[in-house]
């Protein structure tokens, strides 16, 4: 009888650790960048993620409508806004098992959609006493430097898996909420469910052209050459 016993509750336990390992989760965060241009509005990026896998999607054409393409008039001069989006939209991608990142741009007025492995490069996070509630959730304070710029976020254990959006992450908890320093990016959560019964697709997004991260940066660089070469 207690072999019985014993051999339910190692069941149970093991249905229960299955359970919360496969719970999935989704997020969407309002993301604003350059901050302090007061007419840019924020761009709605989507996180999707399970215990191992995570997914950013922004510039999807579900959830994005792009407006003043083309040329606009601007303070001082004429400005050129280039069409950006598709379908599936621009995602940055994050197996944690594998340490594996990688990055998929949609097709724009100058390219066809490409993908980029990144480098998976870890961030320091100083943790810091301070807490403030944020919704339903109750968040700590953690400052960390990535690529040159410092980063100013809050995080909830409650949720305590290392994702985040654009491209920070590796806190005890999920990321919140976000803001650099000079106040040239920040984000901001619009809705959260954790866990989610929504089923959705967080498989790696690979497409027919690849470009090397070098090849990506001199992208970012030179756009519209790349655009009036076209």
């Amino acid at each position: 009888m207690s072999h019985k016993v014993f051999i339910t509750s190692a069941l149970l336990c093991l249905l229960f650790i299955a359970n919360a390992q496969n719970k999935a989760g989704l997020i969407i965060y309002d993301i604003k960048y350059p901050n302090e241009n007061l007419n840019a509005k924020p761009v709605e990026t989507h996180l999707l993620f399970n215990d191992s896998i995570s997914i950013g999607i922004a510039y999807a054409t579900k959830i994005y409508t792009q407006e003043n393409v083309g040329l606009h008039q601007e303070k001082g001069g004429v400005g050129m806004t280039f069409k950006y989006g598709d379908e599936k939209g621009e995602m940055i991608y994050r197996n944690f098992n594998a340490e594996k990142i990688t990055l998929r741009f949609p097709k724009s007025a100058a390219l066809d959609a490409y993908f980029v492995n990144d480098s998976w490069l870890k961030i320091n996070w100083e943790i810091k006493d301070e807490l403030l509630a944020i919704g339903k959730y109750t968040c700590k304070k953690a400052i960390g430097t990535f690529r040159g710029r410092v980063y100013i976020v809050w995080f909830t254990e409650e949720i305590p898996l290392p994702y985040g959006p654009f491209k920070l992450y590796g806190l005890p908890g999920l990321i919140i909420q976000a803001e650099d320093t000079e106040k040239m990016f920040s984000v901001t959560m619009k809705h959260i469910e954790y866990p989610t019964n929504q089923e959705f697709d967080i498989t790696e997004p690979i497409e027919i052209e690849k470009k090397s991260i070098q090849e990506y940066a001199y992208i970012q660089d030179h756009f519209e050459d790349i655009f009036l070469e076209k």
